[in-house]
């Protein structure tokens, strides 16, 4: 997806460099006489940088989709049948609570499997899709919390792919009027959003988001 934002080239400047003062603290580390007090006060460090590093990458993923929730599912229905390790899902979420982010989205119905015990097992989505009467109930709705309308309709067409979004739960999603208007900016923002003038067996003023694949 693409963004018109213009905050997103400095949020990359900003995950750039926090990189970079990790990597040169890396090279400057002496490897002849490294002490174990050393090596803390340098690792401590480090985990700043890192820290930094992730909260510039979670700054781009909530300029381009929105929420860690968003970011989550979007990536494993894009790797479904996957086995996804934990580091790729913290990465995409940028968030350490990105767990608890995969207990939400399970308690709404997606068949996401943990493979094994420990912090280092694996995930897998094992259904491609919600079945259309759980894609469509108000518990979805009720689970959307997005801090922009943006954010909740892109979040609620997520959830219902392939199965389209009617515009009175669209209005609900985005709590604002204007969410047509929305809608448009998602679409120019680069999101595969079908209308009625797009897909003829979409009912008029209904929507929907064209499969993840495509």
């Amino acid at each position: 997806m693409s963004s018109t934002s213009r905050g997103l080239g400095a949020q990359l400047d900003d995950l750039e460099k926090s990189l970079e003062q990790a990597l040169e603290l890396v090279r400057t580390t002496p490897r002849d006489d490294l002490t174990a007090v050393d090596w803390l006060e340098t690792a401590a460090k480090l985990g700043g940088f890192l820290s930094d590093a992730r909260d510039a990458s979670a700054d781009v993923r909530q300029t381009l989709l929105g929420g860690a929730r968003s970011a989550l599912l979007l990536y494993l229905r894009g790797h479904v049948a996957e086995t996804v390790p934990p580091h790729a899902l913290e990465g995409v979420s940028g968030i350490r609570e990105w767990a608890r982010r995969i207990r939400e989205l399970r308690a709404v119905g997606w068949d996401i499997n943990c493979l094994g015990s420990g912090s280092s097992a694996p995930y897998r989505l094992d259904d491609a899709q919600l079945a259309e009467e759980v894609a469509q109930s108000q518990r979805i709705i009720d689970s959307i919390k997005g801090a922009k309308p943006k954010e909740r309709i892109i979040e609620y067409l997520l959830h219902l792919c392939p199965w389209p979004a009617a515009p009175k739960q669209l209005e609900q999603v985005a709590g604002v009027p204007t969410w047509r208007q929305e809608i448009r900016d998602l679409v120019d923002e680069g999101w595969l959003i079908l209308s009625h003038e797009d897909d003829s067996a979409l009912p008029p003023g209904f929507y929907r988001l064209a499969k993840i694949e495509d």
